[in-house]
C-alpha cells in the first residue's frame, strides 16, 4: 500500500508553482491544487534520459496560504519532495504603465517522510504582470536542495528525479499564466477571485555526461485554487462545486501523464 500511495501520489518530479503569482492580502486565503508531468519534444531522449537512470513521470502537489500583512503570506505545501511550511515575501510591487508588477521570493522547508527521512529546501522567485483582474502572467525560477533525495527516492521509482545541476541542488525555470474567475460580488478590488487556474510550462536541462549532451525536458503544470474551491454555488435548482470538476480534471492529467 505504501508503494502504491508513493506511485500516485509522489511520483516523478516535485516542480510546480501551483501558487497564485502575487501575495494574498491581509486576511485572504488560498487553496491550491495542481498536477505536472514531464515529456520530451524527441521519443528518442526520453529513451536515452531513462537509460541514463531517470525517470519522467508525473506528481501532485498542495498549498494553503494565508495573507498574515498585505505583502506577507504564510502557508502549508505538499509534494513529491515532502510537507513543510513555507513564506511569500512581496519584494517588489508598482504600477508600471496601468499594469501591476509584483516580485515574490518564497522559501519553503519540507520534510521527506517517505524516501530520505531528511529535511529539504526550496525557493521559488517569481514576477507577474496582472494585466487585469482576469489575467496574471508570470515568469518563475525554483530551485530545490536535496541532499539525500535522489539516492533514496530511486529505489521505489524506478530511478532519479531529473533537474540535478550536482550537490543535492535541482532547478526549474519557465513561464505560466493565471486565469481568475469571479463567481461572487467582491467588496473591494484586492480581494481575490473565487477560482483560479495556471498553466505552466517549465525546462529542466538533463546533462548526460555519457553522451556529451543536454536533453531540454519539459514540465506541464495545471493547477486549480481560489478562496472558493470548496464552496458549492447554487443558481435555482443548479448548483456548481468547482472542488468536483477540479478532481476529476486532476484525473484525467494524471492518468496522461501515466500513459
Amino acid at each position: 500500500m505504501n508503494r502504491l500511495f508513493i506511485l500516485i501520489f509522489l511520483s516523478g518530479c516535485f516542480f510546480g508553482i501551483y501558487q497564485r503569482p502575487k501575495t494574498l492580502g491581509e486576511g485572504n486565503m488560498d487553496f491550491s491544487f495542481g498536477a505536472s508531468f514531464q515529456f520530451t519534444t524527441n521519443p528518442y531522449d526520453r529513451r536515452d534520459i531513462e537509460s541514463n537512470g531517470y525517470r519522467l513521470l508525473p506528481n501532485l502537489g498542495f498549498d494553503f496560504a494565508y495573507g498574515v500583512l498585505n505583502g506577507f503570506d504564510v502557508g502549508i505545501h505538499f509534494s513529491g519532495a515532502g510537507l513543510g511550511p513555507f513564506a511569500r515575501f512581496s519584494l517588489f510591487k508598482q504600477k508600471i504603465n496601468y499594469v501591476e508588477n509584483e516580485f515574490i521570493l518564497a522559501p519553503f522547508v519540507m520534510y521527506d517522510f517517505l524516501f530520505s527521512k531528511s529535511v529539504g529546501l526550496r525557493l521559488d522567485a517569481i514576477y507577474s504582470w496582472q494585466l487585469n483582474r482576469y489575467f496574471e502572467p508570470f515568469i518563475f525560477y525554483q530551485v530545490y536542495y536535496h541532499p539525500y533525495f535522489e539516492k533514496f527516492a530511486s529505489e521505489p521509482l524506478g530511478g532519479k528525479p531529473v533537474g540535478n545541476i550536482g550537490s543535492g541542488f535541482y532547478h526549474f525555470f519557465g513561464l505560466a499564466s493565471g486565469f481568475n474567475i469571479y463567481l461572487t460580488k467582491k467588496k473591494s478590488k484586492k480581494e481575490p477571485p473565487d477560482l483560479r487556474f495556471n498553466f505552466e510550462l517549465g525546462f529542466l536541462p538533463v546533462e548526460l555526461a555519457s553522451q556529451n549532451k543536454i536533453i531540454p525536458v519539459l514540465n506541464f503544470g495545471l493547477s486549480f485554487g481560489g478562496s472558493g474551491l470548496f464552496t458549492c454555488y447554487r443558481d435555482g435548482y443548479y448548483q456548481f462545486c468547482p472542488g468536483d470538476i477540479f478532481i476529476r480534471i486532476i484525473s484525467l492529467i494524471f492518468g496522461a501523464g501515466l500513459n
